[in-house]
């Protein structure tokens, strides 16, 4: 049974975000860090390899419905900003506590940050429900109230409107969280009040296939 927590969390809130060594150096110099778009487009594919545009596109959309979201509960600092932070809140299984690096298997060095932060500040979402938005589908029990095998090129107007609606309204479960299964977490930025501690990491890059 999923728990939404949002209007009862206890707050301050703890959660884990791991972000590039040079955002640590921002903090620490006593700047607030916001997200630059063109610095989220590596997390938007979803890998390490460029994504055809389509793909971009609709990782694209899928982060700024997030946004969306996250704008209803706390509005954006900046109107320029468009995507927020992520971090972690639970790890499921694992419980809310520190996360275990060996197992994120992190690709690149940079630095994870326990932070401390109001929870009005923050939207919570489960990771697996994330996919709905990610993958342009919808996600519930049953069967979607639309054909999913359809192209949208064949949809009429009130068609393609209805869909997305449908898709949209879908997407919103994700926003039901249990602390017993993956939760991440979203907030507009990270105040060096905010972070109570640090720890960089080397990372571990992908095998390279030899031929």
């Amino acid at each position: 049974m999923e728990i939404q927590l949002h209007g009862t969390l206890p707050s301050p809130i703890t959660l884990w975000s791991m972000q590039h060594r040079s955002v640590r150096q921002i903090l620490k110099s006593g700047k607030v860090y916001r997200p630059r778009e063109e610095h989220c487009w590596p997390a938007v594919e979803e890998g390490p390899t460029a994504a055809p545009q389509d793909l971009r596109a609709q990782f694209a959309r899928a982060y700024d419905w997030m946004a969306e979201r996250l704008d209803h509960r706390d509005p954006r600092p900046d109107p320029s900003l468009r995507w927020p932070v992520w971090a972690y809140w639970s790890l499921g299984p694992s419980g809310m506590g520190k996360p275990d690096l060996r197992s994120l298997r992190q690709l690149e060095p940079g630095v994870m940050l326990e932070l401390r932060v109001d929870a009005a500040r923050v939207l919570l979402s489960d990771m697996d429900g994330w996919h709905g938005p990610l993958n342009d589908s919808f996600w519930g029990p049953g069967e979607p109230p639309f054909d999913e095998d359809r192209p949208t090129s064949s949809l009429s107007h009130r068609e393609r409107t209805y869909v997305e609606r449908a898709k949209r309204r879908s997407w919103r479960r994700c926003l039901a969280v249990n602390p017993r299964r993956f939760t991440q977490a979203v907030l507009w930025e990270i105040r060096p009040d905010d972070v109570v501690s640090h720890r960089f990491f080397k990372g571990h890059p992908l095998p390279t296939l030899s031929h």
